[in-house]
């Protein structure tokens, strides 16, 4: 018993450096794909998001999605309606950023 015990030490012993980085590689990988999935910005989110969100950041997300259209805070309102509706928590911020921005333009031509 006692030898294959000092045969398993001994191969972690001689295989350390390679054992360590191995364990380094599988971490770094871990945690690119983590921080790839996981997003904090208003514009990937969903509607829940935007509820939780500032007024300043909400006016921003629209600004770069609209390429700063002129009737930002019409479309800060209209995408604040649009979250208050049963089961609008899943639909994306920018859908119905472009949603209200057509709208918007529609209005306008017609």
């Amino acid at each position: 018993m006692k030898s294959i015990a000092i045969k398993i030490g001994g191969f972690f012993v001689k295989n350390f450096k390679l054992i360590i980085g191995i364990a380094v590689l599988v971490l770094a990988v871990a945690l690119f794909f983590i921080t790839q999935y996981k997003t904090s910005s208003l514009e990937d989110g969903n509607l829940q998001k935007w509820t939780e969100s500032s007024i300043e950041r909400k006016i921003s997300t629209v600004k770069m999605l609209t390429d700063n259209a002129q009737e930002t805070e019409l479309i800060v309102s209209c995408v604040d309606k649009m979250s208050t509706f049963n089961d609008s928590g899943e639909f994306a911020v920018r859908d119905a950023v472009k949603l209200c921005n057509m709208g918007i333009q529609l209005r306008e031509n017609n």
